[in-house]
């Protein structure tokens, strides 16, 4: 039990604003401090903020959205006080409410947040115009949609477009008025945005761009929306989700140092130490950060700082990675920015399901965007913090595949010992790697010896991937047509040798034969027949590879073409003994033949790899099949050049 000189003795905590950020500052400050005296004090109850567009489109119910109450016997000097507070007295540590209730601190939490921006124009004040951007704010827009007709949606930021999938699920007509050049467009370049549209679209909701709201008119109620671009929509509500404003007025009563939110340092203390500020209220570094993660970052930081810890905070990327109306979109750091550098480079891919954009600089990534799934968009957030280098075959794989690392190193097991998997107390993976040899076989141990995940915890998955070690007992499955295509491999790899180790084949003794079989490498018809279905063969064989190379498309599986491209190997070396009686010829021809041979063998190699891949441990078998196919690649691109050299000099001399 504790004693009543020990609570006198307990420092008293507050936090002003019962929020993601602050709620979560509560949390983290009873994991460390269970006796801990804490008061959170809100204008309303603790709840998730991020699913309230679910609950808009009643996909999660309202009591699904609430934070579970703290307190109890666990946590028994924790209060929830629901109060507005409107002054901050620094010099006798004390707070006033909206009612002239006093309360009293030692230590003081500001995680105000921020509040929805209301554009200056004509006519916001109009019955049907709505925000959204609280609890109370879904229930006026839940109760509006009864009555709704046509709902303009001002603003195509994530909010915005979030709010216009819930609302347009009523199969109510919905438009969004973007007055940006394209939806999402701090986080998203136009192609990507592209592509978002046609999702959004698809979803039924009109959307205009390049076009911002001028005014808002009708007769007591909405019923026009007029644009800058002289355009007007009849509608009978209107949605602003057009940003926010910091809540700073608190601070700047108080006289802490505030620029565009409220400052602080590495420890997220203001200008006076007894007082933190954390959230979108917070400025650090010249920055402001509107999402959630940051502010959920910088709660554990003030936490861990108040239980007498050495976390520091060294700032968040701007990192969006999440499904808007329905898509995945990923996005991290300011693409614009880095993209306008004269020294930047820019790597795009895209294919039917996906496109990705990185931009270096200096060889280092500064900023990623991404429309579909992307696996490695963590390892990416980790080389941007950590200012790691690319080399020029990550580009090469990253413009083909659309990656920058091989499969298997999408797992923390393979990433860099120096990679930091923690960090806000700057844990590396091989400092984990190590406890994990020493015999740590759980989160709360690797958590007591390295200290990781003990502050904002959002790297625990990454903790229980490097517990789970590969799965030595897996196993690639059987490719359709294995078989055979083991069967082809075998057969051109011993045609391929047979013609490397055999000397060629010499003519017949006796002339008086009408038919000779030399005559199928040495006489000039036959030799013109063979050579050119070989040359033929071969293009063919090379265009199928291109096919997973570059992504265009053929009717039929993949897997087909890929058999039908070993079956045409078998049939070119076959041809290629018929052609040259096993001959390896000299000087140009020997390096063409030779090259041909290499191609052949490689490639048996390869088919036999894939085949047999399913016989392997799962990354064996992955390490095995990308060794011979790069090999394969590599070594067939001087063919085509020596068969054009090869038939020019035939016909030309």
């Amino acid at each position: 039990m504790i004693t009543q000189a020990r609570m006198e003795q307990a420092p008293k905590i507050v936090i002003i604003g019962a929020g993601p950020a602050g709620f979560r500052a509560a949390e983290e400050i009873l994991k460390r401090q269970p006796d801990a005296t804490l008061s959170l004090i809100g204008n309303e109850s603790s709840y998730n903020r991020v699913q309230l567009s679910a609950l808009l489109a009643h996909e999660v119910g309202v009591e699904q959205i609430f934070y579970q109450p703290l307190g109890g016997e666990r946590h028994p000097n924790f209060q929830h006080i629901q109060a507005h507070i409107v002054e901050i007295d620094r010099s006798l540590k004390r707070l006033t409410d909206q009612q002239g209730q006093h309360y009293h601190y030692d230590k003081l939490i500001l995680a105000t947040g921020a509040k929805p921006h209301v554009p200056q124009i004509n006519g916001t004040d109009l019955d049907g115009v709505l925000v959204f951007r609280s609890l109370r704010d879904t229930e006026r827009l839940q109760a509006r949609l009864a009555r709704a007709r046509h709902i303009a949606v001002v603003g195509g930021g994530l909010l915005g477009l979030e709010a216009a999938r819930a609302l347009r699920r009523n199969n109510t007509q919905v438009t969004i008025i973007q007055q940006g050049p394209w939806l999402m467009n701090r986080q998203l370049d136009h192609k990507a945005a592209a592509r978002l549209r046609a999702s959004v679209e698809a979803l039924g909701i009109t959307v205009i761009e390049n076009a911002g709201v001028r005014e808002i008119s009708g007769l007591g109620r909405v019923e026009q929306v007029h644009l800058h671009r002289q355009q007007h929509l009849e509608v009978d509500t209107v949605v602003l989700c057009s940003g926010i404003r910091i809540n700073h007025q608190l601070a700047k009563q108080a006289l802490l140092k505030v620029a565009k939110g409220i400052l602080v340092d590495r420890q997220l203390t203001t200008s006076d130490p007894d007082i933190f500020a954390i959230g979108e209220c917070c400025e650090f570094e010249g920055q402001c950060f509107g999402l959630v993660e940051p502010g959920l970052e910088q709660a554990a930081i003030v936490a861990d700082t108040l239980a007498g810890g050495s976390a520091e905070y060294r700032g968040s990327l701007n990192v969006s990675r999440l499904k808007v109306v329905g898509e995945q979109v990923c996005s991290i750091g300011d693409i614009h920015s880095a993209a306008a550098s004269t020294l930047a480079k820019v790597l795009t891919f895209e294919d039917s399901k996906h496109y990705r954009k990185v931009v270096l600089h200096n060889g280092r990534i500064t900023a990623a965007i991404g429309i579909g799934e992307w696996p490695e968009f963590r390892q990416i957030r980790e080389a941007i913090l950590e200012q790691r280098p690319l080399r020029w075959w990550q580009g090469l794989r990253f413009a083909n595949h659309g990656r920058l690392w091989p499969e298997q190193q999408d797992s923390p097991q393979h990433w860099p010992e120096q990679a930091l998997i923690c960090q806000c107390n700057r844990v590396s993976r091989g400092q984990l790697s190590t406890a994990i040899s020493a015999g740590a076989c759980s989160i709360e141990q690797l958590q007591q010896q390295t200290q990781a995940a003990t502050v904002c915890g959002s790297c625990k998955p990454l903790l229980t991937q490097l517990l789970t070690p590969d799965n030595q007992a897996a196993r690639l499955e059987k490719e359709q047509g294995s078989n055979t295509l083991t069967l082809a491999s075998l057969l051109a790899c011993c045609i391929a040798l047979l013609m490397l180790l055999v000397p060629g084949l010499q003519p017949p003794e006796s002339v008086q034969q009408n038919w000779r079989l030399d005559k199928i490498w040495n006489d000039g018809f036959y030799k013109q027949v063979s050579g050119f279905t070989l040359l033929g063969l071969t293009l063919l064989g090379l265009g199928l590879s291109l096919r997973k190379r570059f992504k265009f498309k053929l009717p039929g599986d993949f897997n087909y073409w890929r058999l039908a491209h070993g079956l045409i190997g078998v049939v070119c070396v076959a041809i290629l003994v018929a052609h040259t009686g096993l001959h390896l010829g000299s000087n140009l021809n020997r390096f063409l033949v030779l090259n041909f041979l290499a191609v052949l063998l490689l490639g048996s190699l390869t088919g036999l790899s894939v085949a047999q891949s399913h016989q392997l441990p799962l990354r064996q078998a992955k390490g095995l099949r990308q060794w011979w196919s790069w090999l394969h690649i590599l070594i067939s691109w001087p063919l085509p050049i020596l068969l054009a050299v090869h038939v020019l000099s035939v016909y030309y001399f």
